[in-house]
């Protein structure tokens, strides 16, 4: 689960919010101060926009969590260096190794995450919700109205 921050189009205060890590669902959001609705397109409805490339090539998190583990071995062994010839070592260093952890840890996850089919059945929850809303013939015609492009087969 993370957060996405932006700004009221409307009245300009500050609009932070829980998502899920691909930001799927309704990109029609209230405004908790003015309760005004204005389109956020960082939102995808996934039945009209599909889901993220990203999010299903178990490939490429396999290789960013090797990417991010060498990087981390490579600077833990920098730092080892360092200390030993020199006696001290730059903090950004100890940065770059945590950055590598967190980097290893969150690829590790999400790899997991797709070659467990838990993202396939997480997606699938997504996909139904989304056709759920796009049945709201009121829904849709809210998206028409904040430029969405919604296809005709949503909007008979």
């Amino acid at each position: 689960m993370g957060y996405l921050q932006g700004n009221c189009p409307e009245c300009g205060v500050k609009v932070r919010e829980k998502c899920n890590a691909w930001v799927y669902g309704s990109p029609i959001r209230t405004c908790p101060n003015c309760k005004k609705e204005f389109l956020d397109k960082r939102w995808r409805e996934v039945a009209i926009d599909g889901f993220t490339p990203g999010s299903k090539n178990a490939k490429f998190y396999l290789g960013a969590t090797v990417g991010f583990l060498l990087f981390t071995i490579a600077c833990i062994l920098w730092l080892r260096s360092m200390i030993r010839i020199q006696g001290y070592y730059p903090i950004k260093l100890v940065g770059c190794i945590v950055i590598g952890i967190v980097g290893t840890i969150v690829c590790a996850v999400v790899f997991f995450r797709i070659i467990t089919g838990y993202e396939d059945k997480q997606n699938a929850r997504y996909m139904d919700e989304s056709k759920r809303r796009l049945q709201d013939r009121n829904y849709v015609d809210k998206l028409i109205s904040f430029g969405y492009t919604v296809p005709d087969e949503f909007t008979k």
